[in-house]
């Protein structure tokens, strides 16, 4: 007689042959990652003085410092939640993160086009970006490197793997199944297609035509790889290079 199969423990992936979709912790590697970021994030400053941040009476000089912390308390919780990422990124395919590169030239032009068309503040105005600009603050000097450095750690480390892990990881599955770990990274389904039109809508509306175009091809990559390490090796490749364009152009608005 087979053995009986152990019961799992609640909010753990399922382990049996061919049904672990994982991460272990589901919920938790899932989306705690980026209900920090996204809660921190009420707390940054924007130049117009509006929001969280100017009912508190944050100024737009903190904006450095607020995003300071908002970075190490999410790279706090993953690091927390990492044996379970970590276990479940899987092995990076070459051509994603080269395919990420390129994207960035329909996400600079269909952004630039919005905003030229007076698009850009559909939603009243909000989901523009800080367009904190550090020479204009601090001049060249250590203090703006410094900076820069931090931006770009968030930019190219933390916001792929949190925003993936949301987006692809939790959202997009759980429209198939309340029990999205049992949903195959990867799986096309017109609800899921739909959860991230409207996730790329919403969480960037000064650049919703670029959101969409480009959320939808690394989708594609989701599609094509079944690997989760291969959407947030993309993502992070776009952003690298939008931080590139930015410093050469000066282009803040985009960050």
């Amino acid at each position: 007689m087979a053995a009986p199969t152990p019961s799992l423990p609640p909010g753990s992936a399922p382990t049996a042959a061919g049904q672990d979709h994982g991460p272990d912790h589901p919920w938790e590697a899932c989306l705690w990652p980026f209900l920090v970021f996204s809660a921190t994030g009420l707390l940054e400053p924007s130049a117009a003085g509006g929001g969280l941040a100017g009912m508190l009476g944050i100024p737009f000089s903190a904006y450095p410092i607020v995003y300071a912390l908002r970075l190490a308390l999410t790279a706090g919780v993953v690091l927390w939640q990492w044996p379970a990422i970590g276990r479940w990124l899987g092995r990076p395919s070459w051509w994603p993160p080269l395919l990420g590169l390129l994207l960035v030239i329909p996400w600079v032009a269909l952004a630039g086009l919005q905003r030229d068309a007076g698009w850009a503040g559909w939603l009243g105005g909000t989901g523009e970006r800080a367009a904190f600009d550090p020479f204009a603050a601090w001049g060249e000097g250590g203090t703006s490197t410094a900076y820069l450095v931090l931006r770009g750690l968030g930019l190219v480390a933390v916001v792929p793997l949190v925003e993936e892990l949301f987006l692809r990881g939790f959202l997009m599955r759980y429209v198939v199944d309340e029990s999205f770990w049992k949903v195959p990274f990867g799986l096309v389904t017109a609800a899921s297609l739909g959860a991230c039109a409207l996730y790329a809508i919403l969480s960037h509306p000064a650049e919703a035509l670029a959101a969409l175009a480009w959320f939808g091809i690394v989708t594609g990559i989701a599609a094509a790889t079944r690997r989760p390490i291969d959407c947030v090796l993309a993502h992070a490749a776009t952003n690298l290079a939008l931080g590139a364009w930015v410093l050469a152009t000066r282009d803040w608005w985009l960050v």
